[in-house]
């Protein structure tokens, strides 16, 4: 599980980011964005941008517009940990 955030067009919203693979996510939280919109997907130092494919209550998958530079997704794990960013880890 990562912290991130999910930015478009309306507002930004704090999320978490499971499931991410070169061409997607899958994200978490409350007020996620419908299907069809647009948004800037941030974790640690890698944002990307993507289109909402679904939402199911608190969870939406997104598709990234261009897939992740190899090295990103362990990039995204080390700089975006959930319990390393809220301090679970200690």
């Amino acid at each position: 599980m990562l912290a991130g955030s999910a930015l478009a067009v309306t507002r930004s919203r704090s999320v978490m980011i499971a499931d991410v693979s070169p061409l997607g996510a899958r994200l978490g939280g409350r007020d996620l964005p419908s299907p069809g919109d647009e948004l800037l997907m941030v974790a640690g130092s890698t944002d990307c941008m993507g289109t909402v494919m679904w939402r199911s209550g608190d969870q939406c998958g997104i598709e990234l517009d261009e897939p992740l530079a190899p090295g990103s997704i362990d990039r995204m794990k080390r700089e975006a940990d959930w319990a390393a960013v809220t301090g679970w880890d200690r």
